[in-house]
Parts: C-alpha cells; structure tokens; sequence
C-alpha cells in the first residue's frame, strides 16, 4: 500500500501560502496614523458633522482617540474616533461656534465618541467629506450620583420628550405674563434634571 499523505500535505501547503499572498496583495491595511496631528483635520470633520445634525448640542472635540488612514488614488480615507463635549449651544443656533462654551454646570456636561469615516480627495484640496458617522453621548450625571452627604438630590431623566407637555404648559404661562414671547413654542425637549434639596 502507498502512502500519498505526504504528498497531498505538501500540496495543501503550496495551495494554503499562495491563497494567503493572493490574499494579502489585494487587500489594503489601514496606516495608523498620530492622533495628535489629526486634530485639525477632526476639527473640520466634526464642524461638518455640527452643521449637518438638526437636533442636539453642538460637539466640540476634547481629543482624537483613535486615527488610522487609507490611501486610494488621489483620495484618502480616515477613519477617526473622536471623544466628544456637548457645547451650550443648539445646533441650530446662529450663534458663532467659537462663542459656545461647555455646560457651566457639572450635572449637565455630556459627553461621548464620535466614529467616523471622512475623504479628502487631495493632499493640497480643502475638499473634505463626512461618509458616515455615528455618535453616542452620555450625561456625566451617572458619574455624580446622589450620595448622603450631597445637600441636592438630583435625578436625570433620559426619555426627556416625556415632559415636553409639562415645558408647554410652564411655557404659556410665561407668555401670559410676558407678551414679548407669544411666538414661542416648546418643539423638543433636550433634557430635564430634578432637583430637590435635602433637609
């Protein structure tokens, strides 16, 4: 009897190291790029992503958490995590980016990571694109729970559109008192905190 084992190995070796060369030709590896040199190009991004949501804060970037690029052609693609702040600004505000400051107070502050994938089309081009991105944001509040010697108890609500019936009605009542504001509405509501002091 013959033994082929041998050579069928030796085969499936040839076949198994020529699929991977194949393999690694073809694809493209992502460069890791410095973190710290892609903040004026987080910058940008994260002004396009600002000026393209319709509901929200505005982010303002603490650091570029993660950077890695891939070249195709004349074309780079970045692929950036970036850790974000909410500003006190709506997004939709005319108010000038560089005059929104973080929230003043602690309980308040918001912040979270920004996933994005952007092309510039030239080295030299300002010609810059979001592709896609996907934010996630949590209030720091989870962070500053209620402890027995906290003279303030406060509670964070997540579902906030909950209470939007309740601004409306605080609201009108404003406007009896003060007509300069009888063309205000309450369309969303962003966040509601309760605070009760303790005694």
């Amino acid at each position: 009897m013959v033994d082929h084992s041998q050579g069928w190995f030796s085969t499936m070796k040839v076949l198994t190291t020529a699929l991977l060369l194949v393999t690694l030709q073809c694809s493209h590896a992502l460069s890791p790029t410095n973190c710290d040199a892609s903040e004026p190009l987080a910058e940008k991004v994260l002004d396009l992503i600002n000026k393209g949501r319709r509901s929200g804060y505005v982010f303002e970037l603490l650091r570029v958490s993660d950077a890695h690029l891939d070249r195709a052609g004349t074309a780079t693609v970045y692929y950036l995590a970036l850790d974000v702040i909410e500003s006190d600004c709506w997004v939709l505000s005319t108010k000038a980016q560089d005059d929104c400051l973080p929230s003043r107070w602690q309980s308040e502050i918001v912040i979270g990571q920004c996933k994005v994938i952007a092309t510039r089309y030239s080295n030299e081009s300002q010609d810059l694109s979001v592709n896609g991105y996907n934010c996630t944001t949590s209030s720091v509040s989870s962070a500053l729970r209620n402890t027995k010697d906290s003279p303030v108890l406060l509670d964070f609500f997540e579902d906030s559109e909950l209470y939007r019936k309740q601004a409306r009605k605080a609201l009108d009542k404003y406007k009896t008192d003060n007509g300069d504001f009888a063309s205000f509405r309450v369309e969303r509501a962003e966040r509601v905190i309760r605070a009760a002091k303790t005694v």
